[in-house]
């Protein structure tokens, strides 16, 4: 605090400082010019930065930037605090009635000032409400760079609806890893997330979600339409291999994704293709793989089962697929949750390896991609032309993108015995994809740091 001495001895010498900003201002022109001028000379000179510190650089402005946006959030809840509701029930007239009371017209006046529609200004501001009263460890999180304001979209969204009590509880699960992980990646971790934490509700949800499946068209620029199926995920997943089977049955110029969609066309309107002798020629019976823990399918328990190449689905489709399917022995390792060995008995099966494979990496294993299993190759990570052996060491699963990356002047890809597979960039970065941890569909176990609600990391997550 100022004694009344050094005021007087600094007081001047703050006028002095005041004033010249002033002048400085309203000799550029305005406070927006002088903003610019003063980025201008306290950006960083990045042309002589070596592309080690070129990347870092932009993961600090990155930071900087997540920062500044969940100090908005706080502000935009604090204004949904100052604007309580204008009467009973008057907050809640629109189809999506906030969660928090809040005044009729405050979406208006947010959404004037920020250019939002009323919608999107009322989203925002329930949003920014919800983070930080009922989830401020994600905001926490966001206040530190550790996520981005995406990233806290997802939580949030994703667990609007749910029990106050499992929201936190989902938090806690996925809030430490958020930072790692891309936007896909985190939306699969919350989906799982809520069914762990809420497996008896789980049942509750997919049923709900059945009664409103559905086909819908969507249009599209240049003459395209989207069609659209929303279906139970086990019989989505075996309509997608079959189409991929057939597809890749097809040789021609045709993509496979072109190929898939003619399909769906001539099978929906009579015009399938025959072979030679006038006739379609026979298809294998379609093979989805669902783990799932015996506990689970006795009826014991509720905890989820996982259907490769989707996710987690509720213990009652877990059981309706085991019922409806092929059986496959699937173990994992009860204290890291990794496959360890499968067997199977099938009308045609692929080679063991390459199936086991294709199981336990689920994705291809590049970090931040989530192609799936059936559009992806497999690959050595040790080149087999410099002694590498086709083992399960040393075959992992990568789409037909990053198996020409890892090919690639600077790059290095490195298994490792565990099953992680680590990612070296031309910057000497390192990335590590470790293989999918089964013991929440197998055990019903936790794995780490998922045990406490509201709980945080010590440590920010690289690379923050």
């Amino acid at each position: 605090m100022f004694t009344p001495s050094a005021y007087e001895t600094y007081a001047p010498r703050v006028e002095v400082v005041v004033d010249s900003l002033h002048g400085e201002v309203r000799r550029l022109g305005g406070l927006e010019k002088a903003l610019e001028k003063l980025v201008r000379e306290i950006a960083p000179d990045h042309s002589d930065m070596d592309d080690k510190a070129l990347i870092e650089a932009i993961v600090e402005q990155e930071r900087l930037s997540r920062i500044h946006a969940a100090h908005r959030t706080r502000l935009v809840a604090e204004l949904q605090r100052r604007r309580p509701g204008d009467e009973p029930g008057i907050s809640s007239n629109d189809d999506t009635p906030m969660v928090f009371p809040t005044s009729r017209w405050v979406p208006d006046e947010l959404g004037l000032v920020l250019g939002m529609s009323r919608l999107t200004a009322k989203n925002t501001l329930m949003e920014a409400a919800r983070l930080e009263k009922l989830l401020p460890a994600t905001l926490r999180a966001f206040e530190k760079g550790r996520i981005d304001g995406y990233r806290a979209r997802i939580i949030h969204d994703l667990t609007l609806g749910l029990p106050d009590d499992v929201a936190r509880a989902v938090e806690a699960i996925v809030l430490p890893g958020a930072g790692e992980q891309t936007y896909a990646q985190l939306r699969a971790a919350v989906r799982e997330a809520i069914m762990r934490a809420d497996p008896e509700g789980a049942n509750r949800r997919h049923e709900e979600a059945r009664r409103r499946r559905l086909v819908e068209i969507r249009p599209e620029d240049e003459g395209m339409a989207a069609l659209r199926a929303a279906l139970p995920a086990t019989e989505a997943e075996r309509i997608w291999h079959r189409l991929s089977e057939l597809a890749r049955a097809m040789e021609d110029e045709r993509s496979l994704d072109q190929r898939r969609a003619d399909l769906v066309a001539d099978l929906l309107l009579g015009r399938l293709t025959l072979d030679g002798d006038g006739a379609a020629g026979p298809v294998a019976s379609t093979q989805v793989q669902v783990v799932v823990g015996l506990d689970t399918l006795t009826g014991a328990s509720e905890q989820p089962g996982h259907l490769m190449g989707y996710g987690p689905i509720p213990a009652d489709l877990a059981r309706e697929a085991a019922l409806d399917g092929v059986w496959r022995r699937l173990v994992t390792d009860p204290l890291s949750g990794a496959l360890l060995d499968h067997g199977r008995t099938t009308y045609r099966p692929p080679k063991a390896l390459a199936d086991f494979v294709r199981a336990r990496d689920q994705v291809c294993r590049m970090p931040i991609c989530r192609r799936r299993a059936v559009d992806a190759e497999l690959d050595h990570p040790v080149r087999w032309a410099d002694g590498g052996e086709t083992s399960e060491q040393n075959i992992t699963l990568h789409c037909k993108l990053h198996n020409l990356l890892k090919e690639q002047q600077g790059w290095e890809v490195l298994g490792h015995t565990d099953g992680s597979v680590t990612w070296i960039t031309p910057t000497g970065h390192g990335h590590t994809s470790r293989p999918y941890d089964y013991r929440p569909h197998t055990t019903g176990r936790e794995p780490p740091d998922a045990d406490a609600p509201g709980t945080e990391p010590d440590q920010d997550a690289p690379p923050f």
